[in-house]
């Protein structure tokens, strides 16, 4: 072929190539940088324009199975990521006119048909179905006065986080009935994967295999552990931190986390405000790194260290009692406690306790000294009376002294501390303590309870509690009115001892897992760990 049909060739090329890049700028829809997220210019979009969604279904170029409707605006808190789009200039020096670069973009100005913008690829978490993917759209993003476009579209995305997380996944194959596996890789992972995340998965292979891991693991390859499972690992992965040696270190690097693809799931429904693995993922990458409260558990000379919750009576022997028909599902747990609750059984013990706010009312003056009026001075600060949480985020250094127990278990129990009326502690219906307000799905146990106040709640109610009376209680638990009931007790507390009495052949919980029905002591230990919360703050339960 001779020199004059290459150079002929090459141009046509160099147009067509010139073409293809001056359409995929100037069919990416135009957008802009707004305080809440990328909006789209109305003269790109309306809820009738027709000729909009073609030029962004061209645009974007995505897979029939991704969806084709978009948002007139994406919020920052649904973006994944971003980066520019590199559109060569296949023109030569000569050719060319004078060349404008933007970013990582290199264009001429005759692609600029309107004024000056730059071409950046999004890719957020869109609701499909039952769950969020991610999906990826180009636009033509309008410069900034100051400041790099991805830069801010990462600060503003990441407010409360860092973006490119490491992240080890612990996953317990027979969670969710066996199904926890695949739950986390087709609805955690494509959110992980989009946002650019390093991911590591490791299956638990035996019972407590967590805490070996975590006793174990070279803390300084993560950034998140997260617990593709019920609360059952969760529990294993505090314990087997709490092990460590240098365990204030592990608490400081790692946040802990849930994907919830288990039976029980009250982290994840507390700390995410969801039971969908899928916004897990999305709250995981978003959510602030919160100091929260532990308790810590003597039980026979050894300390265990709880996150949600300990419990004697009706609901824990119906869970544990029941664990043989787990396929029945949820169902296994009311079957449970109806039986025990028509048997009138009641669980005799002592007990002491260590109050923080004895009475309802003392209680929410607690509950409004740590979230109502922070909120007010909030709101007054920004001019905002729309809010209705309150960002409970600190960043305490956790140090070994957090890890010490204030009151010897085997020591007689403290002057300050207050003996539990035996009449009703000889009939005991339901003793609960916890730290999260779920203790599973649609079950808001302890409405009052906060990350990081220092205490627990405590929620007990009376075996002689007329059945009349009983029912109504146990069916206001999704909304956490049972507590409102007069014929509950509910307080908040920083330490207790129960001793039980009688039948040994009974069930104490602590965090689902099962011990010897025997005396036990449990304290609070304020802000020793870092978990996941979205917005900071525990899921509003409208207390």
């Amino acid at each position: 072929m001779s020199n004059s049909s290459q150079i002929s060739l090459q141009k046509k090329h160099n147009a067509k190539s010139q073409s293809d890049a001056h359409s995929a700028i100037t069919s990416a829809p135009r957008a802009i940088i707004t305080e809440y997220g990328i909006a789209l210019k109305d003269q790109f979009h309306s809820e009738s324009n027709a000729s909009f969604s073609s030029c962004f279904s061209c645009a974007s170029k995505q897979s029939a199975s991704q969806s084709t409707t978009y948002p007139n605006s994406i919020s920052y808190h649904d973006i994944l990521a971003a980066k520019y789009i590199h559109v060569p200039n296949v023109f030569n020096d000569e050719e060319s006119p004078s060349s404008t670069k933007y970013g990582s973009i290199s264009v001429t100005d005759a692609d600029l048909d309107y004024d000056a913008s730059t071409l950046v690829e999004i890719t957020y978490a869109q609701k499909k179905k039952n769950q969020l993917v991610p999906v990826s759209v180009k636009l033509q993003v309008d410069p900034l006065v100051n400041g790099d476009i991805v830069e801010e579209i990462y600060k503003n995305s990441y407010k409360h986080s860092k973006p490119r997380q490491s992240i080890l996944a612990l996953v317990n194959p027979h969670g969710g009935k066996g199904k926890a596996l695949k739950v986390f890789l087709s609805k955690a992972k494509p959110i992980f994967d989009a946002a650019q995340c390093k991911v590591e998965i490791k299956e638990t292979e035996y019972n407590k295999h967590a805490i070996d891991i975590m006793q174990s693991l070279d803390v300084t390859n993560y950034d998140i552990i997260a617990c593709a499972s019920g609360d059952g690992i969760p529990y294993e992965v505090i314990n087997g931190m709490f092990k460590r040696e240098d365990r204030a270190h592990a608490f400081n690097k790692l946040s802990i986390t849930q994907i919830p693809c288990g039976s029980g799931n009250a982290m994840s429904e507390s700390c995410h405000w969801t039971g969908d693995a899928s916004a897990a993922a999305l709250s995981t990458i978003k959510a602030a790194s919160t100091n929260i409260d532990l308790m810590a558990v003597t039980h026979r000379g050894k300390v265990t260290v709880s996150f949600l919750s300990q419990t004697i009576g009706i609901i824990a022997d119906s869970d544990i009692d029941t664990e043989h028909l787990r396929f029945l599902g949820a169902v296994r747990f009311d079957l449970g406690v109806c039986y025990k609750v028509f048997a009138r059984t009641k669980y005799p013990c002592e007990i002491y306790i260590k109050y923080a706010a004895k009475t309802k009312d003392e209680l929410r003056r607690h509950y409004d000294s740590q979230v109502i009026s922070p909120l007010l001075a909030e709101q007054s600060k920004l001019g905002n009376t729309q809010s209705t949480t309150t960002d409970t985020t600190t960043s305490e250094l956790i140090e070994e002294s957090n890890f010490h127990l204030k009151y010897d278990a085997t020591a007689p129990v403290p002057d300050d501390w207050e003996k539990f009326d035996q009449d009703l502690a000889d009939n005991i219906g339901i003793f609960y303590t916890g730290k999260m307000p779920y203790i599973s799905k649609d079950v808001n146990f302890f409405p009052a309870a906060l990350p990081n106040d220092g205490t627990m709640d405590l929620v007990i109610m009376d075996s002689r509690t007329p059945i009349t009376r009983q029912a109504p209680i146990l069916l206001s638990l999704d909304k956490g009115a049972h507590v409102n009931a007069p014929e509950i007790i509910h307080s908040k507390i920083l330490a207790y001892r129960l001793i039980p009495k009688g039948d040994k052949n009974r069930c104490l919980s602590i965090d689902g897992e099962r011990y010897e029905y025997d005396e036990f002591q449990t304290e609070v230990l304020p802000n020793t760990a870092k978990f996941l919360l979205r917005e900071g703050t525990y899921v509003n339960t409208n207390f």
